[in-house]
Parts: C-alpha cells; sequence; structure tokens
C-alpha cells in the first residue's frame, strides 16, 4: 500500500471532521500521492492515525464512494477509482452553457431541482426579464453534477410564461434550453456572461459540498432570443476543483471576435 499524506485535521474548524478527511483524502489522489486502483487505508488505520471516531471516517468514505472517486468491495477494502481532478467547462460563443444543447437535447450534467415556481423576482433580475408581469417571474434553482460529484449551483430567473416548461425538467438530464425551445418555440440566439471569482457562504457551501470560504468562480449570464430580448438572467457558482472553466470566444460572419464571452479566472484556461 502507497504510503500518502494523512489529512491534516483542524479541531477549531467550522468544517465537519468527515468533510476535512474526504477532503484530504480527494487532495492526495488528485496530487498522485494515491493512484487508481490504489488501496486507501482501513477504516481502522484511519481513525487510529487521525484519532478521529469511526462515524467520521465511514461518512467521508460514502461521500467519496458517491462521488466515484472511490469504490469499496466487501472484506477488501476501498479503491480509488479516478483522479479527483476537474472536468472540463467551456464557455463557448454559442447559446450553450453547462452543456444546455448535448446529444439528443438532453445536458452532459445532471440536475436536481432545489426550487421552482412563479415568485418575486430579485430587483436586478426584475429589471431585465420581469417588466411586463409587476416584477413576477419564473424561478429555477438547481444543483448540477458531473456524474456523481457536485460542481454547480445555479439559479435561473425567467419570464413568468416559462413556467410551462418545468414538467420537461423532471428528467434529470433534461436542457432548459431545449426545452424552453420544444415548449415555448423560443430559441436563445446570444448569450452574455459575466465570471468573477468569489467564496462559499454558509448557504452555498453546503449545496456544494465545501466550507464557508471555499473559492468559487461566479458565471453571471444573460440569455437573449432572436429579436434581441432578454428571456433569462442566470448566476452559476462553480466548484473549479471538480469542473474548470475556460473560455472559446467565437467570430462572427465578418471574422471579428465575437462578443458573447470572454475573460478569464485565476489559475484557469483562456
Amino acid at each position: 500500500m502507497p504510503t500518502i499524506p494523512l489529512p491534516a485535521i483542524d479541531r477549531a474548524s467550522d468544517a465537519p471532521i468527515w468533510f476535512q478527511i474526504m477532503r484530504g483524502l480527494e487532495q492526495a489522489i488528485a496530487d498522485g500521492a494515491l493512484r487508481p486502483g490504489d488501496r486507501l487505508p482501513s477504516e481502522h488505520r484511519l481513525c487510529e492515525d487521525l484519532r478521529v471516531s469511526r462515524t467520521s471516517v465511514r461518512e467521508a468514505l460514502a461521500k467519496l464512494e458517491k462521488g466515484g472517486v472511490i469504490s469499496r468491495q466487501q472484506g477488501k477494502g476501498a479503491f480509488v477509482e479516478l483522479a479527483a481532478g476537474p472536468s472540463a467547462w467551456t464557455l463557448p460563443s454559442a447559446p450553450s452553457l453547462l452543456g444546455e444543447y448535448g446529444e439528443h437535447g438532453r445536458s452532459a450534467l445532471s440536475s436536481t431541482i432545489i426550487r421552482a415556481g412563479i415568485e418575486p423576482l430579485p430587483s436586478w433580475a426584475a429589471a431585465t426579464v420581469g417588466r411586463d408581469t409587476d416584477g413576477q417571474g419564473f424561478v429555477l434553482e438547481r444543483v448540477r453534477a458531473v456524474g456523481a460529484r457536485t460542481a454547480v449551483h445555479v439559479v435561473n430567473y425567467m419570464p413568468a410564461r416559462f413556467s410551462g416548461i418545468l414538467p420537461d425538467l423532471r428528467d434529470p438530464r433534461a436542457s432548459l434550453y431545449a426545452a424552453i425551445t420544444r415548449v415555448t418555440g423560443v430559441r436563445i440566439a446570444r448569450m452574455h456572461r459575466t465570471i468573477e471569482a468569489a467564496t462559499a457562504d454558509r448557504v452555498l457551501g453546503a449545496l456544494l459540498e465545501v466550507e464557508i470560504g471555499h473559492p468559487v468562480v461566479v458565471v453571471e449570464a444573460v440569455a437573449y432570443d432572436a429579436d434581441g430580448v432578454p428571456i433569462d438572467v442566470s448566476r452559476a457558482s462553480v466548484r473549479t476543483d471538480r469542473m474548470r472553466v475556460s473560455v472559446d470566444t467565437g467570430f462572427d460572419a465578418h471574422g471579428l471576435p465575437g462578443a458573447a464571452t470572454s475573460g478569464t479566472y485565476p489559475g484557469g484556461n483562456r
């Protein structure tokens, strides 16, 4: 069995012990100290070396197994399944976002809906998409995952008339924009995106399974239909340790750079 650097447990931290163990093992895998096929130390060994409870160790291993990072075999132990590095998310110049137009109109990411319905929009969103309905709109909040690994929290604010797409979104792999086109006939023609660095607060940390203060990348976007009318305002918070953000700037018919996407984030790709 390879020797691995054990995660340092900060007992004064607000982060739960199981979470610190999970992140430490993820880091060991990402750094190459543990490779696919390697066996992790036993639960008993982890408990002794880290001076933590078996409950904390089991919770950490359960989270890693759920995310597909490790597998556990009865009587044999836990084994590394994959490197815990980030998947790629390219922000293209086309309207698609987060794989919205995947194969056969299905998204490359899976989604869990947290809330969906007609409600008052934030003032900044209402000024864009809720002008005709006294500030009311269709709000869709989701957590999105790469495989089983939670990577993105996103909230979409749309005109209230788009609430009819909700039944089409019950499929975890449903594409939001494909559903809008299918149900309403509206096709998104252009996107404007702003990218900035941020940190997770308590609520976002719980949703993305990170500690408070963990760095995230926030992508704010406005989607326009073919007539230039804004029909969606969204805010996506991305775990870049699980999904790396890059930007693909397109060119128009005259060979000039497109304005739909631009920007970088620290440590990311252009």
